[in-house]
């Protein structure tokens, strides 16, 4: 196994016990060595602890305390890493079979990437197969302009030097959108046109039970964070008007959804004070209806 690079993988994880053994088996039956694996727990009081236990002899390390959110987890466990190559796991979501030998081969094969990246399979609470994710080409003028992200972290590796360019990981919902917006600004990524995990979508998983005034608010302050990078490069600092109007956008469409109006409105007014959209305009109509006029329009469309 002499010249191979150590591949450092982290599972943070809170409360998934139902889902917790699947995600570390997937990494330790992996046919790539070196591999050192951990898994950061948050004080999980669902039998998590127990599960961890079984396998500790297979891990590098694991700790167990109070948790301060996936973010903080990551930044503990990429802070004690020593490979390499990094990368992270759900607790809720599995790699599939030879997935790291893949990334690594596909990543060693482009000195200048900065990561690498496949597709994934959506799955639901019985992992059953639900559908299929493509993640897009690495394009951070896109991201960054429209607010998105069609990148599938779970299964990716990373340089250690990304670390210096993307890390300390913050905030509770978008921080890997942030982390390869970052990565994207300065380097390339290769792109694998396979599926490397599964991606588990179910009530509990922050993608589905999450508050969506919660994730709203994380947009906004990501890209507050994004958009203060005093070097950031000129092709993205130019996209940065439409960047914010799209992360508004965005933004009020989650707090209308959790039934703050007013916030929402407020977010409507100054996305289009940066970019006029047609859109956006019909939305700030629709968030400035009563809300008993709202309703009876749906039944109407409903009926």
């Amino acid at each position: 196994m002499s010249g191979r690079p150590l591949v450092s993988i982290v599972t943070p994880s809170y409360n998934q016990a139902a889902y917790l053994e699947q995600a570390i088996l997937s990494v330790l039956e992996q046919d790539y060595e070196p591999l050192e694996y951990a898994v950061v727990d948050g004080g999980s009081t669902d039998g998590s602890v127990e599960i961890i236990r079984r396998y500790e002899d297979r891990l590098a390390w694991w700790t167990s305390g109070s948790d301060g959110g996936q973010a903080a987890a990551l930044n503990e466990a990429f802070a004690r890493a020593g490979g390499e190559l990094l990368g992270w796991l759900n607790s809720d979501d599995t790699l599939l079979p030879g997935s790291v030998s893949l990334v690594v081969e596909s990543l060693l094969a482009d000195a200048d990437a900065l990561f690498a990246y496949g597709d994934a399979i959506y799955t639901d609470d019985e992992s059953r197969r639900t559908g299929y994710f493509r993640s897009a080409e690495l394009d951070a003028v896109q991201m960054a302009r429209t607010c998105t992200d069609h990148i599938n972290p779970q299964g990716a590796l990373f340089r250690r030097r990304a670390l210096e360019i993307g890390v300390p990981f913050e905030g509770f919902y978008c921080f890997d959108f942030e982390f390869v917006l970052r990565l994207g600004a300065v380097g390339r990524a290769v792109r694998i046109e396979r599926p490397v995990a599964t991606f588990r979508r179910h009530d509990e998983s922050k993608s589905v039970g999450s508050s969506p005034a919660r994730r709203a608010e994380d947009y906004l302050n990501m890209y507050d964070r994004f958009f203060a990078t005093p070097d950031l490069p000129a092709n993205l600092r130019a996209v940065e008007n439409e960047g914010r109007a799209s992360a508004l956008t965005w933004a009020g469409e989650l707090f209308y959804a959790a039934g703050e109006h007013a916030r929402a409105r407020a977010c409507f007014r100054q996305a289009l004070r940066r970019a006029w959209r047609a859109r956006t305009l019909s939305l700030l109509l629709r968030a400035s209806l009563p809300v008993w006029v709202v309703r009876v329009l749906r039944r109407r469309r409903t009926a």
